[in-house]
Parts: structure tokens; sequence; C-alpha cells
């Protein structure tokens, strides 16, 4: 239908036939001339309203989608919904969108793909469309992008590109407050060049994106910030609520155990303390906290099995309240050590019969015990992990040590003694009963231990009873004195028996030994009795003729015997 003016022709938005048809119409009124420029001018105006119109149209579209991406606050809900938009708008095959992170362009959305490449693929700044994109801050396309030479081309990228044999390609920049949050694509499996207007309307909506993804980034992070900080609380509460409970403990008067048995109640994992040395390193699934105060370590709690995520804090958190009882018991051990120390040299330097007296010392007064007197003091740790018998109880006497073992074979605690020259000097006396009796065992033990250290037997242990008269005299006398007589009376012994190579020293030891009786004396030395009197007149000769009286006899005997007892030389030379 051709009927009215070219007017009413344009409202009515008349076809393009319409409008020629109506041109031929005038021609053949009011000449041809005139119908021509007035045909064209109407088919040009048809054209421009039409272009107005998709334009209103695509307008009305982006405020829609504007509207739209406002209500989007997460990432996961907005960027896909980017894409979709730019790929409907434009009406392309494909679009994705890229962002900048930690120096590249990090492709997290696509729509239309046909391979999942795409997504996650990251492009270096400086490559491909996306990086002259960035470099330049403004559109960049390409007709067909595979085989374009002005960009610097990347494999991953190319390779994604081709997997989705892509072609026509255009990149806008998303900007916010003068920096460059990404770039959005919209690509085509044809060859394609893009009009302005589709440039103009791919910008338009990266305009209308950026700010969308700058929120629901800043919204992403204030997200994770927030339960971050929900967590946190969490986790400041639970720590409150441990150190209340383990307060508590300690409060009520609780031990190491009450406290080891509220942080096992407290964790899902299995808590256990070691103090082995060195302590056991952190393994795979399992968790170990020193136990520690100052420059003392105590140990370790460790923590292992199906732990709960904030059991390690739990055990770091356990783990000064643990030292501080460690501490505590210790501090407590030690001034019930002292106490005990001063009570059982009180009884031992002071005899008491009070039963009371004993039991306060922890000694049972109705049980047998042998006293122990050992030198240095400081090698009480050793000592303390001898196998002593229950009831055992130890003081230090001033640089020595005193032990009070119950038992009636105080030979056995000799048999336990470490041996060693580097190993502690120790007299033994006993058994003995009750406060006065042991007080005399302590002066048995500490003579003995006199004696062995005047005879320069360090390292080693005696009883009193094995001692015997040597104890005795070596309590009054010094080890000089008796090297001095020994090298008065009996040096010139020594020095005939070097020069005759005859065991004058031994013959007289022996002779003296079996009461001055021949035979038995030759039977000891293994000599013939002749062989027995030759010695003897050398010994006349070398000691004088009064030698056999029992005075001389006795003082020659007991020297001979205290020279067994001590590790002076066999001959030859003088002490």
């Amino acid at each position: 239908m051709t009927g009215g003016t070219w007017l009413d022709l344009l409202l009515r938005d008349a076809v393009a036939e319409d409008l020629l048809r109506h041109g031929a119409d005038l021609a053949r009124s009011s000449g041809a001339g005139t119908a021509d420029r007035e045909t064209a001018s109407a088919l040009r105006l048809r054209t421009l309203l039409h272009q107005r119109a998709g334009r209103a149209a695509d307008l009305g579209a982006l405020n829609d989608i504007a509207i739209r991406l406002a209500a989007l606050t997460t990432p996961q809900a907005l960027l896909p919904e980017i894409v979709d938009q730019a790929r409907r708008l434009l009406g392309v095959d494909l679009a994705y969108l890229g962002l900048v992170e930690e120096g590249l362009l990090r492709l997290t959305a696509a729509a239309g793909a046909l391979t999942p490449e795409l997504t996650d693929l990251t492009v270096p700044l400086s490559r491909g469309l996306a990086g002259e994109v960035l470099a330049h801050t403004a559109p960049r396309w390409s007709a067909d992008y595979r085989t374009d030479p002005r960009f610097r081309h990347d494999g991953p990228a190319d390779a994604a590109a081709s997997a989705e044999h892509m072609r026509g390609l255009l990149g806008v920049p998303l900007r916010l407050d003068g920096r460059v949050l990404g770039v959005l694509f919209a690509g085509d499996r044809r060859r394609r060049d893009f009009a302005e207007h589709e440039v103009t309307l791919l910008s338009a909506l990266a305009a209308h994106a950026a700010p969308a993804v700058g929120t629901a980034r800043e919204a992403a992070a204030l997200t994770a910030d927030n339960a971050r900080l929900t967590r946190r609380c969490a986790e400041l509460e639970g720590v409150l609520r441990w150190d209340q409970r383990l307060t508590q403990v300690v409060l009520r008067g609780g031990g190491v155990e009450e406290l080891l048995h509220e942080i096992r109640a407290l964790a899902r994992g299995e808590v256990g303390f070691v103090t082995s040395r060195p302590l056991p390193p952190r393994g795979p699934g399992g968790t170990v906290v020193p136990v520690v105060a100052g420059e003392r370590t105590f140990g370790a709690l460790v923590l292992t099995g199906s732990a709960a995520p904030d059991d390690p804090l739990l055990l770091e958190r356990a783990a000064p309240a643990l030292a501080l009882a460690l501490l505590a018991e210790g501090a407590v051990a030690e001034a019930t050590r002292r106490t005990r120390d001063v009570l059982l040299l009180a009884l031992l330097t002071t005899p008491s019969e009070r039963p009371q007296d004993m039991r306060l010392a922890g000694l049972d007064p109705s049980t047998p015990y042998a006293v122990l007197v050992a030198d240095p003091a400081s090698d009480r740790p050793r000592i303390e992990r001898l196998p002593w018998p229950a009831g055992t109880v130890m003081a230090e006497h001033g640089t020595r040590l005193v032990v009070v073992a119950p038992t009636t074979a105080p030979e056995q605690l000799q048999r336990e003694w470490p041996q060693g020259r580097d190993a502690p000097t120790a007299g033994i006396a006993g058994p003995a009963r009750g406060g006065r009796e042991l007080a005399r065992c302590f002066v048995e033990a500490r003579g003995t231990l006199d004696a062995l250290q005047t005879l320069d037997r360090h390292g080693q242990t005696a009883t009193a009873a094995q001692l015997g008269l040597y104890r005795i005299l070596l309590d009054h006398t010094g080890r000089q004195d008796l090297e001095a007589r020994f090298r008065q009376l009996l040096g010139p012994v020594l020095a005939e028996e070097a020069r005759r190579k005859v065991p004058l020293l031994d013959t007289l030891h022996a002779y003296l030994t079996h009461g001055g009786r021949a035979r038995a004396t030759a039977d000891a030395l293994a000599v013939h009795v002749n062989t027995l009197y030759q010695r003897l007149s050398t010994l006349d000769s070398v000691l004088g003729a009064g030698w056999r009286s029992p005075d001389r006899a006795l003082e020659l005997h007991v020297l001979l015997r205290l020279r067994s007892a001590t590790p002076w030389p066999a001959g030859g030379d003088t002490p």
C-alpha cells in the first residue's frame, strides 16, 4: 500500500519496497527527477531512523544490563553475567573476560566456548591482542586474529584460540579510577570486521562492568576479611575458654597430671607428654610443642591421631601452663628434699632414739639401714640413677652425699656401685637400726671414705669392715706420714731387694702374717725352708736383730698391711 505522503509512510515504518513504489507513482505524475530525489531522501531518512532506533534499543539494553550487574555482588555471579551480556549484545559466537592478577592476565569467565581451555588461562600482559589493549588502554580488534602479524602471539593463548576456531576478535579495557582491571573480549568463528558502533557498544558495556567488578572484588575481599575475623573471634573465644579451664585446674591446686588430663579432654587428637632427649621432630600429621621455662626444656606435648584444626593452638596455649606446673612441682620437690636433707643430717650428726625423728627424716625405725658416704656430691644425679632399694633417702653434706638405704647386706650396695677412676668414691657402714646406730654408721662410713681418699683409692668403695684397723689408723694419720715411716723402716729392705733380686718384702710380710712359723711361711711362699732361712738372715742384717720383737714386728706388720691396701710400688722404688 503506497497511499499517503512520504511522512505518512515513514510514520508507518514502511518497508523500502513501499517507499520505492511510492516514488514510482510520483514519477508518473510529477516527473522522474523530483520523484527520485524525494525517494532517495526518504530511504536515507528511513535508514537513519532505524539506526537511531537500534542505538536507542542498545542504550536501553545497556541500561538494563547496568542494573543487572549492579545487583550482583559476588565475582562468581557477576563475571559469567558480563560475558553472557557481551555475547548477546554484539551477537558474537563467544565472549570472555580476563582480569589482571599478580602480573598476568587470568581469563576467569567465558560464554559460548566449545572447550574449557579458555577458563583459568594466564596470558602475559605484553602478549597478544590483550597486551595491545592493556598497553594503550584502548580498544583493539582484528578481523582474523590467528593470522594477524601485528600482535605478539602467545603459545597457550593461540592454542586456546585454535581450539575455539576463533578468527574475528575485539578487546576493550575495563577501566576504573585510572587503572585497568582487565580486558573484555568478543570473538567470532568467522572473519569479521567490527564496526565502530560495535566497538563503542562493547566499550560501554565494559564501562558499566568495571565498577561492578571493582565493587564485587571489594565485597569479596570484605567477605573474606569478615570470615577471617569471625574465625579469629571464634579462635579467641576458644582460647579464652581453654585458658579459663586450665587456670581453674591450677587454682584448685591441680598439678601436672591434672593439667595433662584437662588438655587431653579439650583436644580431639591424642596428646602425649614426652621428656626424652632429643625431642621428637614434627612429623606429617603430628604436632610437637616444646614445654619450656626460660632456658630449661622439660619436654614436649605431642599431638597425633585425628586432631581438630585448632588442636595445635590448644597445645601452644597449654604449654606455658604446663611449664609453670612443672616448675612449681620441682620447687616443692626441691624444698621437700632440702628439708629432708636437714632432718636426715640432724639425725646422723645428733644421735636420737626418738622414732618420730627417724620418720621425719623419711626412715622406718623398725628397718635396718646401711649408710653410704660418697664424694663428690656433684655426682648426685648419677648416684640417684643406681638401683637403690625402695625407701632410700639421700642428703648432701657439704661436698659429700650421704645415702641411707634399707638393707642388711652393705656389700650389695658395693656391688652395684659404678666402677672406674671417674666413679665417685664411697665408704659404707652398717647395717644398723635406730637413730644412735645410724649415727655410729655414719661416722664409720665417713671414716672409711677418708681412708680411701688417703690411700689414693679414688673411684673405689669399701665397707668399714673391709678396711678394719686401717680405717681407724688412717682416720688420724696422713698419708705423707705413713710414707715417711715406711721409707724409714722398710726402705733399706726395698733397696736390698732391688740389689739381690729377691722378694724380701713379701717374705717379711708372709713371715709376720704366719706368726713367725717357718714351715707355714715357706709353704705360703712356695719355697724350701732353707731358702726362707737365707732370706730371714738377710733381713736380720738389714733390719737388725731386734726386728722380731713384738713391738717392732707389730709396727712392721701394720705398715706392710697398709702397703697391701695401697697402690704403692711392689719393689725397687720407695713410696
